[in-house]
């Protein structure tokens, strides 16, 4: 599922706080990573020195894979590319065929996530491919407790575009015994507006319980066919902001990853995902996997 892990740097430390999770997947899944930097063009008589600092982190990595009992023919792969830093890494994503990119929120500033509105944000835009975006340092203990994802929130919307994630899950709850929390929000202002009703007024309660009782049914339908395949699911449904219970539960449930469909959207609750997925990604703790739909 995982065959090659692609993790772009920048030569920060705060750009490595991915470490645990890709020593944690490659541990599971023998990935092969690829450690990539892009330099500008212009300054390709330094590929010397990117590629030293490549060599130290490669080392450090396998070190950590070796303390895991992780066999030493784990492939790390390093590249230097030049240009710019989005099309370059999505390119060598694509080239390698990397099944997942993993990136870090900060950057070489090392302050909030100003990378969100730069390289980061064009790549969890673009990119094709899942992406796993690492927001904070994990603790020394669960990094050493092999918890980086021991629960994960799926959010849906009630559309077929908004599971684009759940396969993906699937296969990481099954190697990491990870429980799968399915997480549904009924947007009353957003109900309202989509079938037709002045949002300043009440939605008929008969009409929203219908809706409710929809809601319901179809995260049980999800529940039931992922628990038929041997994975541990709990679903939850709530009222109100999509966004804002959706950070509130990750962070009161101790939730470990929330991954989202890039394109979800016109499901049960008529929200769209992509302004609810941008105000998630900009806060909160937990990492944010990005898994874009396929187009039919």
């Amino acid at each position: 599922m995982l065959e090659t892990v692609m993790v772009p740097l920048d030569g920060s430390s705060a750009a490595e706080i991915v470490f645990p999770f890709i020593e944690e997947i490659s541990s599971k899944f023998s990935s092969r990573i690829s450690l990539v930097t892009v330099a500008d063009s212009g300054r390709a008589r330094l590929d010397q020195l990117y590629r030293s600092y490549l060599e130290r982190v490669k080392e450090r990595v396998q070190g950590q894979l070796n303390d895991r009992a992780v066999k030493d023919t784990t492939k790390i792969l390093i590249e230097v590319l030049f240009g710019d830093p989005t099309d370059q890494i999505l390119h060598y994503a694509d080239m390698t065929d990397a099944s997942l990119i993993v990136i870090a929120s900060q950057g070489s500033s090392g302050r909030g996530d100003p990378l969100l509105g730069g390289t980061v944000a064009k790549v969890l835009r673009t990119s094709k491919r899942p992406v796993l975006l690492i927001r904070t340092p994990v603790s020394k203990a669960a990094a050493h407790q092999k918890t980086l994802f021991e629960r994960i929130l799926v959010p849906l919307d009630g559309s077929r575009e908004g599971e684009a994630a759940i396969p993906f899950t699937e296969g990481l709850a099954r190697m990491f015994g990870s429980e799968l929390v399915l997480f549904h929000v009924m947007d009353s202002v957003a109900i309202s507006t989509g079938y037709g009703f002045d949002s300043s007024c009440c939605i008929p309660q008969e009409f929203y319980d219908s809706l409710r009782d929809s809601a319901m049914a179809y995260l049980d339908r999800t529940k039931q066919q992922l628990i038929q395949k041997g994975l541990k699911v709990t679903s939850e449904i709530k009222d109100g902001s999509p966004a804002d219970l959706i950070i509130g539960y990750a962070k009161s449930k101790a939730i470990q990853v929330i991954a989202m469909s890039t394109h979800g959207r016109s499901g049960i609750g008529r929200w769209v995902f992509g302004s609810v997925t941008d105000k998630v990604l900009h806060s909160g703790d937990a990492a944010v996997l990005m898994v874009r739909t396929v187009k039919k």
